[in-house]
């Protein structure tokens, strides 16, 4: 497997989801969250999706796909439940785009890991498509370890790292410190 792990910064960035049904809906949730600007294709969509519509969250293009529909976006999510029309989707996507098939990971340019987000901290598990269930289960595991204490943890972190980035300092006397930072949470908890 050659996978680059990336955090995406998706504020603002069109993203079309094509597929109207639960595994859609889970996808438009997380672009919403994201911050993207997320258009629908699809003839028919949940009772989630039409709410996210009506809330003015999301656009919704009620019709068939063509591949126009998507051309411009950054961002396209193939989750239909017609396995040669997610195919297709893939085929006539352009090169610059990010391509993700829900039901066929290997055939977009990158799948989404289960996710686990605690303010600031966010781990991502990923099996490269070979079982989202066990991804799923890691993250739930790490859910237990990482708990919510985490967010105030984070924003700790951070407050001290922008502190000590104005100090001036040497890089290794700024590490020692953030390394005692991170020293002295630990102790805490």
């Amino acid at each position: 497997m050659r996978h680059y792990p990336i955090m995406l910064d998706l504020y603002g960035k069109d993203a079309v989801v094509i597929g109207g049904g639960k595994v859609a809906n889970r996808k438009i949730r997380s672009l919403v969250e994201a911050g993207a600007s997320v258009t629908v294709v699809s003839p028919e969509v949940t009772a989630n999706i039409k709410k996210l519509v009506q809330q003015g969250q999301i656009n919704w293009i009620k019709k068939q796909v063509e591949a126009k529909d998507y051309q411009d976006a950054f961002v396209v999510i193939a989750a239909t439940n017609g396995p040669d029309v997610n195919q297709r989707i893939a085929a006539q996507a352009g090169k610059h785009q990010l391509v993700n098939v829900v039901d066929d990971p290997d055939n977009g340019n990158f799948h989404v890991p289960a996710k686990l987000s605690r303010g600031r901290l966010t781990i991502a598990v990923s099996t490269g498509g070979a079982s989202p269930i066990l991804a799923k289960r890691i993250r739930d595991e790490l859910a237990q370890t990482y708990d919510t204490t985490y967010e105030d943890y984070m924003d700790h972190l951070f407050d001290c790292r922008q502190k000590i980035k104005r100090m001036t300092l040497s890089e290794q006397e700024k590490r020692k410190i953030l390394e005692e930072c991170v020293s002295s949470w630990e102790k805490k908890s």
